[in-house]
């Protein structure tokens, strides 16, 4: 019956939903394969259109039958296996587990931005915006009541590991990513999470996996250049003003050689340049041979990870302008 489940997923240090339904697969013991589709590479939207409806990760395929969304992926798993108990036997325990599973779903959008999921990274404490600290508030309400109902019947949400927990394994990065207060009624729960087996295997797949790309990166250091600019006539430019944080300077240099990297492999790059003054204010330029290009770009799942980390870390603010390019030259010529 699992010897033709594959689960498909992004990169591993940063794919929160590609997560929860490997760690569910995972830590019941039940045998799949697993294709890892990296954000960065190549070929990414024809590769993930060929595999998921959604065009997103994770998707399930069994036979000729495709699943997509984390939630629906766990949701036929645990039909799939029933013997695995993946849903509480309790009526009300099972209602209460599939009420926290879906508000993890489909809540918790100003910590999802914040505070972004990066395994690897750890960032220094911080003070968060009012939404995000209510979203942190409430994740471990919910923690700290899911256990008080199970009381002994094991360390997890419900007593044994389901699907909340699976849902809810992605925060526990973000927590220890950002350095998040763990309240006391909480923190057993945040523990015995970090030392699941499973749990750890995912970060020893998501350090290698970044090592990986900074050794690739250190193999080929040419940075992209600028267009031409008679080959640059009637193009777009991106033209991206930031002024830098003082931190972490290493971790800016490398996502930035990642994201410049990345763009390189993306359809209708033309070129990029950019310089950065000593005062930490900065202007790169990219360009385009269309406005669909940088849309794409733009969405990209690496790419929209780091923008969402540079509002958290590497930004003191930034403007971003989108124009078009008529005519260009240079000296000498």
């Amino acid at each position: 019956m699992t010897e033709d489940l594959v689960l498909v997923l992004g990169n591993k240090n940063l794919s929160s939903w590609s997560l929860r339904p490997w760690l569910l697969l995972r830590h019941a013991g039940i045998s799949f394969r697993e294709r890892v589709v990296p954000f960065e590479s190549q070929g990414w939207h024809d590769d993930i259109a060929a595999l998921s409806p959604s065009r997103r990760v994770p998707v399930l395929h069994h036979g000729q039958l495709v699943v997509w969304d984390s939630l629906a992926i766990c949701e036929y798993v645990a039909d799939l296996f029933p013997d695995a108990q993946h849903w509480p036997a309790e009526r009300t325990a099972r209602a209460v587990a599939r009420a926290v599973s879906a508000e993890m779903h489909s809540g918790f959008a100003s910590m999802r931005r914040d505070l972004p999921m990066d395994v690897v990274a750890r960032h220094p404490r911080r003070t968060m915006s009012r939404e995000t600290e209510d979203d942190v508030v409430r994740v471990q309400q919910i923690w700290t009541e899911c256990r008080g109902r199970a009381g002994d019947a094991g360390p997890f949400l419900f007593g044994r590991f389901s699907i909340a927990d699976a849902m809810f394994a992605p925060v526990i990065w973000r927590f220890r990513t950002y350095d998040v207060p763990i309240a006391d009624g909480a923190r057993g729960y945040y523990e015995t999470m970090l030392a699941l087996p499973a749990m750890q295997e995912w970060e020893r797949d998501a350090v290698a996996e970044v090592a990986a790309s900074k050794a690739q990166a250190a193999a080929d250091p040419r940075p992209a250049q600028p267009p031409d600019p008679q080959s640059a006539q009637h193009c777009y430019a991106v033209i991206f003003t930031s002024k830098r944080t003082s931190s972490t300077p290493e971790e800016y240099d490398a996502t930035a050689r990642a994201m410049v990297e990345l763009a390189a492999k993306q359809p209708g790059f033309l070129g990029i340049e950019s310089a950065r003054g000593p005062d930490g204010v900065g202007i790169t330029v990219s360009y385009w041979d269309s406005l669909e290009a940088i849309r794409s770009w733009k969405d990209v799942p690496a790419h929209a990870a780091v923008q969402a980390r540079g509002k958290k870390t590497f930004y003191e603010r930034y403007e971003v302008r989108v124009c078009t390019v008529d005519r260009g030259y240079k000296f000498p010529s």
